[in-house]
């Protein structure tokens, strides 16, 4: 079976549940709290590896707690991981997550290593776009990292999908 290669972002989210969502300037207790693996390219990568798609991420992790958590999820999971790069120069990308009762939610993502997402990543992700049968990508990461990709898959006869 030809591979998925998925090119962008992974975060953890930091989840509160709270009674309602607050307002600017308001304080609220949450009642529970949890972390999980997640990003657009994480949870596509995941999704497709449960699947059983052979599946690649290339993407940015900080080389910090939350990195090598996030790291140890996906390959878990099965995702091949060779192309995420553990950048010491950043953090890992969050995602604070309040959700209501009535299942509203308010998200705050900070990019983190997502954000340095650029040609270098790019360059990674070539080598395994041969004999691919799709790139998927999402906006969760620098639009110009996303075009270049796409050229890159174009010029090699992968399609891709946003």
């Amino acid at each position: 079976m030809k591979p998925i290669i998925v090119f962008g972002s992974i975060n953890i989210d930091l989840v509160t549940r709270v009674p309602q969502l607050p307002v600017a300037g308001e304080t609220l207790q949450g009642y529970e709290f949890f972390t999980a693996p997640g990003g657009k390219g994480a949870n596509q990568a995941v999704a497709a590896s449960q699947l059983g798609i052979p599946t690649h991420l290339v993407g940015r992790l900080g080389n910090d707690e939350f990195g090598r958590q996030l790291l140890a999820s996906l390959q878990g999971a099965g995702v091949h991981t060779d192309g995420i790069l553990l950048d010491a120069r950043t953090t890992s990308g969050v995602a604070v997550i309040s959700v209501d009762d009535a299942g509203e939610n308010q998200i705050v993502i900070t990019p983190g290593a997502n954000g340095r997402l650029n040609e270098t990543d790019v360059g990674r992700l070539q080598p395994l776009l041969p004999g691919a049968v799709a790139l998927l990508m999402q906006l969760e990461i620098p639009v110009s990292a996303v075009l270049s990709a796409a050229r890159t898959a174009h010029s090699v006869g992968v399609s891709n999908s946003n």
